[in-house]
């Protein structure tokens, strides 16, 4: 059976996890990293059902139902901002210290794991540096640099972004016609669960239409477009920044090119020419600090103060 089916690429980190089940050596920590929506927690998941399953062959039923004795799920709460210590050394650490039930190991998998409190990191810091025989602790995480000491007792797994044509391949065979497949793959810049939310929205076209309207707004320089962009944002932040940040960097490729097949969206060529010359270092900074705090809307810092901070970045390119 392939467990890894439903994982595109990461043929590195894929190929790790194979030769451990393939050995019988798993270790007994794992850290996947790499950005959001890349496919790190559909690993994991697969992972710690190839574990489980390799000694309790009738066990598949309880795994898809979320009821198997040998297997816990942990991920912040609803209405926190983090993990917190509660949920590792009262739920996870006295969970881990029984003996498996049906098979030989227990697993948990820590989703989201950069969102660990301090004291629930340092709960679980404690637990990596005396883990327990037949415990496989498996964390998934877009960015775990501030936990070093973390880190250093983990193997550690990193995830990449995917290729267009991953990405391309994947919607066509979904059902996406080719020249569908090709825009979207472009949009989702090598994120899939963006790709598959693009791909289910049925008012794409109209979020594009609102996305263009906010970069005109800004590039008029007024303040208050900043916070009616940002309050626009936070209603789908993740999308949205997409759509913003792939408007801004056509209107630059064109203005620079005149070639507009070089564009996510073609037929906008002609509406990019209103807009004044664009700062070709001013763009590229905008574009890489916007990056850096899209990465950080599902973490603990509110959505609306990121937005307004991208929403800021983009009328400074624009000008």
């Amino acid at each position: 059976m392939d467990y890894f089916k439903e994982v595109i690429g990461q043929e590195k980190a894929i190929a790790v996890l194979r030769k451990a089940l393939s050995t019988g050596n798993i270790h007994h920590a794992y850290l996947f990293t790499g950005p959001p929506g890349v496919g790190k927690k559909t690993a994991a998941r697969a992972f710690a059902q190839a574990i489980i399953l390799m000694d309790d062959l009738q066990g598949e039923s309880y795994l898809r139902e979320g009821v198997h004795p040998d297997f816990m799920n942990i991920k912040k709460l609803e209405k926190k901002t983090q993990i917190g210590i509660e949920q590792i050394n009262r739920e996870m650490e006295p969970w881990l210290a029984l003996r498996p039930y049906r098979a030989n190991h227990r697993v948990v998998i820590i989703n989201d794991a950069h969102l660990l409190s301090v004291p629930a990191a340092n709960a679980l810091l404690k637990t990596l540096e005396e883990p327990t025989t037949g415990a496989v602790i498996i964390l998934v995480a877009d960015d775990l640099m501030w936990l070093e000491t973390i880190v250093s007792r983990c193997q550690s797994l990193k995830f990449g972004l995917l290729s267009q044509p991953e990405l391309e391949d994947y919607l066509s065979l979904k059902g996406l016609d080719g020249k569908r497949s090709a825009s979207l793959a472009r949009l989702a810049q090598g994120c899939l669960s963006t790709a598959i939310q693009l791909a289910q929205s049925d008012t794409l076209e109209q979020q594009w239409h609102n996305a263009l309207a906010l970069i005109s707004n800004l590039a008029t320089g007024d303040e208050i477009e900043v916070f009616n962009c940002a309050e626009e944002m936070d209603r789908q932040p993740e999308i949205m920044t997409i759509l913003l940040t792939t408007i801004l960097r056509d209107i630059y490729i064109y203005q620079s090119t005149h070639q507009s097949e070089l564009l996510v969206v073609q037929e906008n060529a002609l509406k990019y020419q209103a807009f004044r010359p664009l700062e070709g270092k001013r763009v590229l900074d905008s574009l890489a600090s916007i990056e850096e705090l899209r990465n950080k809307y599902r973490g603990p810092i509110r959505s609306l103060l990121l937005s307004i901070n991208i929403s800021y970045h983009l009328r400074d390119a624009l000008q």
